[in-house]
């Protein structure tokens, strides 16, 4: 079975139950807490030591997590790692926040652009593409700079990407050039 399948069902599964208790909210809240601990490398490698026993990583869940998140969150964290998902919890804790958002009409945007942009010109593009119905009302907006775009912007959202630079616009340019026209091919 997939990762992605596995999380996501362990997911939808503390979704349901926090959405049942109305503690959707709390739950979510929980989960960004575990997604902060999984920033750290030694806790992730910790995790995916295959030589510490259950109870030991069952202890330092119950350390880490058994004061900070409710107790239908620590009791999901304590059977994925009694099953050995343990090492998907970053998977698990990512779908746990894309059923959140779809829940709550909130889009994940991530906008790259040549150089900083202000926010005139940010809340400008959100909107167009809000406008046209791609994006929820509710935005969760990263920005990035790379200036290899030379101009323009990339915007990636719901695993789609709009790509409006200068560096694809010119990319296009060169392969209708590389495809002459005007030889005929025999």
């Amino acid at each position: 079975m997939s990762v992605q399948r596995i999380a996501s069902r362990y997911a939808k599964s503390l979704f349901d139950l926090a959405k049942a208790d109305n503690s959707l909210d709390k739950t979510y809240e929980d989960i960004r807490f575990v997604r902060e601990v999984l920033k750290n490398d030694d806790f992730v490698g910790f995790l995916k030591n295959p030589i510490l026993k259950k109870d030991i990583k069952k202890g330092a869940f119950n350390k880490i997590f058994g004061e900070r998140v409710s107790e239908s969150t620590l009791n999901t964290l304590r059977v994925m790692l009694e099953h050995n998902r343990e090492a998907h919890l970053s998977s698990f804790c990512n779908a746990f926040r894309s059923l959140y958002y779809r829940f709550k009409h909130i889009s994940s945007v991530k906008l790259v652009t040549a150089a900083p942009i202000d926010q005139a010109l940010t809340d400008k593009i959100l909107k167009e593409f809000q406008d046209s119905k791609l994006l929820d009302e509710s935005i969760e907006l990263t920005q990035a700079v790379d200036p290899s775009l030379i101009g323009g912007f990339v915007l990636e959202f719901d695993n789609q990407v709009y790509d409006a630079s200068v560096a694809k616009k010119l990319d296009e340019m060169k392969k209708q050039f590389s495809e002459n026209l005007y030889i005929k091919n025999f």
